[in-house]
Protein backbone atom coordinates (compact mmCIF):
# COMPACT_ATOMS: atom_id res chain seq x y z
CA UNK A 1 0.00 0.00 0.00
CA UNK A 2 1.41 3.37 -0.97
CA UNK A 3 -0.42 5.31 1.78
CA UNK A 4 0.11 4.11 5.34
CA UNK A 5 0.30 5.24 8.95
CA UNK A 6 3.75 4.46 10.33
CA UNK A 7 4.75 5.56 13.82
CA UNK A 8 2.22 8.38 13.93
CA UNK A 9 3.18 9.72 10.49
CA UNK A 10 1.12 9.20 7.35
CA UNK A 11 3.50 8.27 4.55
CA UNK A 12 3.09 8.38 0.79
CA UNK A 13 5.45 5.89 -0.85
CA UNK A 14 6.05 5.17 -4.51
CA UNK A 15 3.23 5.54 -7.01
CA UNK A 16 0.04 6.75 -5.33
CA UNK A 17 -2.99 6.18 -7.52
CA UNK A 18 -6.52 7.52 -7.29
CA UNK A 19 -7.61 4.40 -5.38
CA UNK A 20 -5.49 5.64 -2.43
CA UNK A 21 -7.39 8.95 -2.03
CA UNK A 22 -10.05 7.46 0.24
CA UNK A 23 -7.41 5.77 2.39
CA UNK A 24 -5.51 9.03 2.72
CA UNK A 25 -8.64 10.96 3.65
CA UNK A 26 -9.57 8.37 6.25
CA UNK A 27 -6.09 8.42 7.80
CA UNK A 28 -5.96 12.23 7.90
CA UNK A 29 -9.43 12.46 9.46
CA UNK A 30 -8.81 9.76 12.06
CA UNK A 31 -5.33 11.06 12.96
CA UNK A 32 -5.65 14.87 12.98
CA UNK A 33 -2.29 15.38 14.72
CA UNK A 34 -0.39 13.20 12.24
CA UNK A 35 2.00 14.77 9.76
CA UNK A 36 2.12 13.56 6.16
CA UNK A 37 5.55 12.61 4.80
CA UNK A 38 5.75 13.00 1.02
CA UNK A 39 9.52 12.48 0.66
CA UNK A 40 9.20 8.90 -0.66
CA UNK A 41 6.27 9.61 -2.98
CA UNK A 42 6.67 8.98 -6.68
CA UNK A 43 3.88 9.90 -9.07
CA UNK A 44 0.87 11.04 -7.03
CA UNK A 45 -2.63 11.27 -8.47
CA UNK A 46 -4.21 14.71 -8.31
CA UNK A 47 -6.97 13.38 -6.03
CA UNK A 48 -4.44 12.83 -3.24
CA UNK A 49 -3.08 16.38 -3.58
CA UNK A 50 -6.67 17.61 -3.36
CA UNK A 51 -7.24 15.63 -0.15
CA UNK A 52 -4.13 17.21 1.35
CA UNK A 53 -5.11 20.70 0.21
CA UNK A 54 -8.55 20.61 1.78
CA UNK A 55 -7.64 18.69 4.94
CA UNK A 56 -4.53 20.76 5.74
CA UNK A 57 -2.27 18.32 7.62
CA UNK A 58 1.32 19.29 8.38
CA UNK A 59 3.46 18.24 5.41
CA UNK A 60 7.00 16.98 5.98
CA UNK A 61 9.70 15.98 3.53
CA UNK A 62 10.53 17.22 0.07
CA UNK A 63 8.82 15.61 -2.92
CA UNK A 64 11.08 14.00 -5.50
CA UNK A 65 9.29 15.59 -8.47
CA UNK A 66 10.62 19.11 -9.18
CA UNK A 67 7.22 20.28 -10.51
CA UNK A 68 5.49 19.22 -7.28
CA UNK A 69 8.27 20.77 -5.20
CA UNK A 70 7.95 24.11 -7.03
CA UNK A 71 4.19 24.43 -7.61
CA UNK A 72 2.26 22.08 -5.30
CA UNK A 73 4.33 22.04 -2.11
CA UNK A 74 3.94 25.79 -1.47
CA UNK A 75 0.17 25.38 -1.72
CA UNK A 76 0.22 22.46 0.73
CA UNK A 77 2.37 24.34 3.22
CA UNK A 78 0.19 27.46 3.07
CA UNK A 79 -2.96 25.33 3.61
CA UNK A 80 -1.80 24.37 7.11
Amino acid sequence: MSVALLGGIITLTGECGVEEAETLLSLVQSNPAASVDISAAGPVHTALWQVLLVSGPRIIGQPQDPFIRRWVLPLLVSAT
